[in-house]
């Protein structure tokens, strides 16, 4: 304010001034015109004389309120109303002036409020006066701004997280919080002289310094990971890292903050344990109910086995008491008989050739079920052999057999007496459900890979109900038989790669289709 104090008197007493003076003037009172902080001048009584711009913003005067007012009407002295208030405020301006010093002041606006400011003065002279320059700056947003940083500090300082701030050169601990410390159970004084790598004993200087690069290089802007602390007392705790560098006090630091989860790896590790235990047992006891399954079952086999027995147990008696009853009765006719006729001993010994071949049939018919050999593949030319098959059975006149053949139908690869088996029971069966006359027609039809045979009837056809079971062993709809016919060719269809199916409907016939690999293809 020398300065400002000289130009001023220079001012007063050139009426005329230089342009080297009025240059500054005008600087000067640009400068006046645009500070932030008020600019106040008052006389030896305190009456204020002039203002700047930022004085009325901060007070909510006008320049022609305060100009002739007192300036204490902007301090109001603490100590209450009186005519002691002016000469106060004044003397504690005189004060600071004297002194050089500022302090912080309780000023009021316009509106009545009341807000902290920080004054400071300068004397200048000004035409034989003493004339005091007051300079006031806001103090409330700096006073919120501290007391901000003293609250976040101690949010940093109280917290149960873990907070370290190390220096980023030789990684010495800057500031290390509450939290921190007491669950390392190192004081500040010990901290002070510590890095990180001193409570971290999975890590050596070099690694961690290799660890803390990239941060360091700008190449990430955040590091997490996770290790262990070491406490004072050598005990050890699980916690995740997050590191970032930062600047504290005006030098480059890592802020490290630390989250101590022994208690949460706890809990996981019970948690793994708990569950590996659950499949432990989960597994023992699919292993107990699996064992048990297998007995039943054992059981249940044992039980169908016996079941089975007894299906074919009554299906030979079934089929060979008849036969044998027919036996019997023409032999007892042979020994008991006095004189009989020549013929009436060939006709006995004819049927009891023919009951002897139809259980001779039976028992022919057991040994396929229980003993199928393996089929011996090669082409076989299907036509010849099924017409073979026909012509061998000599089917009632009353039966029109048609053939429905493909003309440039290959060879397939079976095993030619198996499949003739095969085909000979289900034309037997077609045979058989058309006992009053009808139409067989054995046809095929070729494809890319295999050549499926049809045999069709204009039979009786079979109920839904049976058609589920048609194929199983020992069921039959038939008053004589056991049921093995279909499942022996079936056997043997599979037996030679094959497929067996069947459609029927009441009232109209059955089809049974085989389907069969053509012999003409190369396999890789």
């Amino acid at each position: 304010m020398n300065g400002l104090n000289s130009l001023l008197h220079q001012k007063e007493e050139i009426v005329e001034p230089t342009g080297e003076i009025d240059m500054r003037w005008k600087t000067l009172e640009a400068i006046h015109n645009s500070a932030v902080d008020a600019i106040l001048s008052v006389d030896e009584s305190g009456v204020i004389e002039t203002v700047n711009p930022a004085t009325e913003l901060l007070f909510g005067y006008s320049a022609t309120e305060l100009v002739g007012e007192n300036v204490c009407m902007l301090m109001p002295n603490s100590t209450g109303e009186g005519a002691g208030q002016v000469v106060d405020c004044v003397d504690e301006l005189r004060s600071l002036v004297a002194t050089g010093t500022g302090r912080e002041w309780s000023a009021k606006k316009k509106d009545g409020s009341m807000f902290s400011v920080h004054v400071a003065g300068s004397e200048m002279q000004v035409e034989q006066r003493r004339v005091l320059a007051v300079f006031m700056r806001d103090h409330g947003h700096l006073k919120r701004y501290e007391e901000q940083q003293d609250s976040l500090g101690r949010i940093i300082e109280e917290s149960l997280n873990e907070t370290y701030i190390f220096d980023s050169s030789n990684l010495n601990f800057v500031l290390v919080n509450l939290g921190a410390r007491r669950n390392l159970g190192y004081c500040e004084s010990d901290l002070v002289k510590m890095t990180p790598v001193d409570i971290k004993p999975e890590f050596s200087m070099s690694e961690f310094r290799e660890l803390i690069n990239p941060l360091f290089q700008g190449l990430l802007e955040s590091l997490q990971f996770e290790t262990v602390h070491i406490r004072k007392d050598g005990t050890t705790y699980e916690v995740v890292v997050n590191l970032q560098l930062s600047t504290f006090l005006s030098k480059s630091v890592f802020v490290a903050t630390v989250l101590d989860v022994t208690e949460l790896k706890r809990a996981e590790r019970r948690a793994l344990q708990q569950q590996s235990e659950m499949q432990d047992e989960l597994k023992r006891q699919v292993a107990l109910k699996t064992e048990e399954l297998r007995r039943i079952q054992e059981e249940l086999m044992r039980s169908e086995k016996f079941s089975t027995l007894g299906k074919v147990a009554g299906g030979i008696a079934h089929e060979i008491r008849n036969p044998l009853n027919a036996v019997k009765t023409s032999a007892y006719f042979l020994l008991n008989a006095k004189n009989p006729s020549t013929e009436k001993v060939r006709e006995h010994l004819e049927r009891i050739d023919r009951q002897v071949s139809t259980v001779d049939n039976v028992i022919t018919a057991l040994a396929d079920v229980a003993i199928m050999p393996e089929a011996n593949l090669s082409p076989v030319a299907m036509e010849p052999l099924l017409r073979g098959v026909v012509s061998a059975l000599r089917l009632p006149d009353n039966l029109e057999v048609v053939f429905l053949l493909d003309e440039a139908m290959p060879d397939v690869m079976v095993d030619e007496r198996q499949i003739a088996i095969a085909f000979r029971n289900l034309i037997r069966n077609a045979r058989d459900a058309m006992s009053d006359g009808g139409v067989l027609t054995v046809c095929s039809k070729v494809s890319v890979l295999q050549v499926v045979f049809s045999i069709k009837d204009s039979g009786v056809g079979i109920s839904d109900e049976n058609l589920k079971n048609i194929i199983e062993p020992l069921f039959t709809t038939k008053a004589r038989g056991m049921g093995l016919g279909l499942s022996i060719t079936r056997a043997i269809v599979e037996k030679n790669l094959g497929s067996l199916s069947v459609d029927s409907q009441i009232g109209v016939g059955s089809d049974f289709r085989i389907s069969l690999n053509r012999g003409d293809i190369k396999k890789e």
